[in-house]
C-alpha cells in the first residue's frame, strides 16, 4: 500500500462518514418536522362511532335522553354503512374511468353525480331522525349538539 492509496482511502472514509452524518441529520429533521406538523394540525379525523360517542359524552344526557341518543346513534351508523355500501362502488367506478388514458368525461361526471345524489338521499333520511332526537333535548343541549356536529373532527378541542 502506498501513501497515496492510504490517504485516498482515509479521504473516502471521511466523505462516507460525513455523508452518513448528513443523511442522519436530514432524516431526524424530517421526523421532527412531521411530529410538529401533526402536533400543530391536530389528530386525523375520527370515525362516525367515535364522533357520536364524543358528542354523547359532551351533552350531559339524562337516562331517557341517553336511550334516545343510543337509538339515534345506531340509526346514523346503519344509514352511514348503507350509504357507503351504495356510494363507494360508484366512486370507485368513476376513479377507474379517470385512470383510463381515454377517460370518458361524461361517464365520470355521471358516476360522481350519481354518487352525490345517492349520498344526499341518505342525508335527507337522517334529517327527520335528527330532528326527532333533538326534540328530546333542552335548548342548551340542542345548541351544544349543533355546535359539536358542525365542528370538523380534526378541529375538536382537546
Amino acid at each position: 500500500m502506498t501513501l497515496v492509496s492510504t490517504a485516498a482511502r482515509g479521504n473516502t472514509r471521511r466523505h462516507l462518514v460525513s455523508l452518513l452524518v448528513a443523511l442522519s441529520v436530514a432524516l431526524n429533521l424530517c421526523f421532527i418536522a412531521g411530529a410538529l406538523w401533526i402536533r400543530i394540525h391536530g389528530p386525523p379525523p375520527i370515525n362516525v362511532e367515535d364522533r357520536l360517542q364524543h358528542i354523547g359524552e359532551k351533552l350531559d344526557l339524562d337516562a331517557s335522553q341517553k336511550d334516545a341518543f343510543d337509538r339515534y346513534s345506531e340509526a346514523v351508523r346503519g344509514r352511514m354503512r348503507q350509504m357507503h355500501h351504495a356510494v363507494d362502488p360508484l366512486v370507485g367506478k368513476a376513479w377507474a374511468e379517470v385512470a383510463k388514458p381515454d377517460a370518458d368525461e361524461a361517464k365520470v361526471t355521471q358516476l360522481f353525480d350519481e354518487a352525490a345524489q345517492t349520498r344526499r338521499g341518505y342525508m335527507r333520511e337522517l334529517a327527520p331522525l335528527t330532528l326527532s332526537f333533538l326534540s328530546t333535548l333542552s335548548p342548551e343541549q340542542r345548541t351544544k349538539f349543533v355546535e359539536l356536529i358542525r365542528q370538523k373532527p380534526w378541529e375538536q378541542p382537546r
